[in-house]
């Protein structure tokens, strides 16, 4: 981030509240990791001394089986070593600065950058297209992610919903486990309507795995989103030796921006899926957005099921990938009852006009206070 306008721009604080949501969901997910039923998530509520308001959202899960980090430990941190570093006024550079001391926990770090920012571009007039090396496109494609199915009729309702909702890519949970008479029976809507398809592992499939891997990468020859173990290169190079077209989407892998260059190097990656939280924030995405414009890594955003918070966020980074043929930036309403912004996030023709949900898209208080279980509210009056 070279903007000095933004790292410059200082950014008071009267309180944080540490909101902790459970949005029911409408249908259950599965996927490599486990079921989900409702969507637990943290918002981080930042104030300051004028009475703004900045938003961000933590969206690691509520166990630590995506990434080390998770929720309730979360708030543990952001209360023993994050706020008690902040000042009634302080520079953005320096928020930056006081989270880097952290190592890890790259998704609550994101979600306090995430509340300052909106508070501190707002006074700089800044732009995520000030320092992201791509002009924004007007429109941003959206793909939708589908869980492990068992019953195969029910699969095959769930694929053509979603091609005749104009999804621009559909995407596949699956694991070792995955029973392939699903997608035996669901093929031929795939390949007779040349659906856009892809998969994601969550890194299912280890060493002993592989006779299962080979289904999806022989049937299929499309990319697989983090189909290995991350930090197991062994893992891959067999996986390679076995498959020489296997090509990889990296995900959990990546952190930051030395774990990405490492892939690179390596000639281990075929694609990329961002996720702002994953890899500690804004400023951190933009330089490994700006890395794969430099060096032609396919990159696109992934999400984490979070909540218009996150969501309207990932689209601003979405909107400045002009070449991804779609993100995992599904609707609102695909997966909540009810989300907390208004109007929700909402796609037409497989596409979502990233400018007008940012206009107009408002927390709604009544809905946030609906789905709080807990809140933590921490003053800088000391």
């Amino acid at each position: 981030m070279q903007q000095s306008s933004l790292l410059e721009q200082s950014v008071s604080l009267r309180q944080i509240e540490l909101i902790v949501l459970d949005l029911p969901q409408k249908m259950h997910f599965v996927s490599g990791i486990g079921e989900r039923k409702s969507r637990r998530t943290l918002i981080v509520k930042w104030t300051d001394e004028e009475g703004r308001v900045g938003y961000g959202e933590n969206s690691c899960r509520p166990d630590p089986y995506y990434s080390a980090e998770y929720l309730e430990a979360a708030v543990v941190l952001i209360q023993k070593f994050i706020v008690p570093f902040l000042k009634p006024k302080q520079t953005y550079q320096e928020i930056l600065a006081i989270l880097k001391r952290i190592r890890g926990w790259n998704f609550t770090k994101a979600a306090i950058e995430a509340a300052a920012f909106q508070l501190a571009s707002q006074d700089a007039n800044y732009r995520l297209s000030d320092d992201i090396q791509a002009a924004p496109i007007a429109r941003v494609p959206v793909g939708i992610s589908l869980g492990i199915y068992t019953d195969a009729v029910e699969a095959y309702d769930v694929v053509q919903n979603a091609i005749e909702a104009g999804y621009q890519r559909l995407k596949f949970k699956i694991s070792p486990f995955a029973d392939t008479k699903v997608f035996d029976a669901i093929n031929p809507l795939l390949f007779d309507n040349q659906v856009y398809t892809g998969f994601d592992a969550n890194g299912s499939f280890g060493m002993n795995d592989l006779d299962a891997l080979e289904y999806f990468v022989n049937t299929y020859q499309t990319i697989i989103e983090q189909p290995l173990p991350p930090d197991r290169f062994d893992v891959y190079q067999a996986a390679k030796l076995r498959f020489p077209d296997l090509r990889v989407c990296a995900d959990e892998e990546v952190k930051n921006i030395g774990g990405l260059m490492k892939l690179h190097h390596l000639n281990a990656i075929d694609e990329l899926n961002l996720k702002v939280g994953r890899v500690g924030g804004i400023a951190n995405s933009i330089e490994i957005l700006n890395y794969c414009h430099q060096h032609n890594i396919s990159c696109w955003i992934g999400g984490m099921f979070e909540t218009g918070i996150g969501r309207l966020l990932n689209l601003q980074f979405a909107a400045h990938l002009p070449h991804a043929r779609a993100h995992d930036l599904s609707p609102s309403k695909r997966y909540f009852i009810q989300d907390i912004i208004a109007p929700e996030v909402t796609m037409k023709d497989g596409f979502t006009d990233w400018r007008e949900m940012l206009t107009n898209c408002k927390i709604i208080q009544e809905q946030l206070d609906k789905y709080t279980a807990e809140k933590v509210v921490l003053s800088l009056d000391r």
